[in-house]
């Protein structure tokens, strides 16, 4: 799977999508970087000792506190993106969670990165078993905690 099955072409996705476009880049970046806990808590149920995500969450982090460049984030990204490949030889759920984590940590190169985010989480959870109801009640979620800032 290369794309999410969700994108800005979803209907339940447009608000979100929207106030994406709209909103402020650090508030795009502070928010994905709280997101991506989700996935990565399922990711770590599947591979406990598997910390690439969550070190890549840890540089976004830093680089928020301008304490390391974008250009680092962007190569922990980049070799997240290749585990999940990895992952994903024998676990799609687990390669499309990975896959949204580096989505959610490359926002700080571009925010157009969050759609995708939220594209791959939902898609891992579809994946993984969850149902249209479901999923549209986390895109739902996902879109209320992100309009919920105010700095838009």
């Amino acid at each position: 799977m290369s794309k999410p099955f969700y994108n800005t072409s979803t209907p339940f996705l447009r608000t979100i999508s929207d106030s994406i476009s709209n909103g402020s880049r650090d508030w795009a970046i502070e928010w994905s970087l709280s997101e991506i806990e989700r996935p990565i808590r399922k990711l770590r149920k599947r591979y406990p000792d598997y910390t690439t995500p969550s070190d890549c969450k840890r540089l976004g982090q830093l680089f928020l506190q301008g304490r390391v460049p974008k250009e680092q984030v962007a190569m922990a990204a980049e070799d997240l993106g290749d585990g999940a490949n990895v992952i994903g030889l024998s676990d799609k759920a687990g390669k499309a969670f990975a896959q949204s984590i580096a989505e959610g940590v490359r926002v700080v190169i571009t925010k157009r990165h969050v759609i995708r985010f939220v594209g791959y989480y939902l898609t891992a959870l579809k994946i993984d078993g969850a149902s249209d109801k479901a999923i549209e009640k986390e895109a739902e979620r996902m879109t209320l905690s992100y309009k919920s800032n105010g700095k838009q």
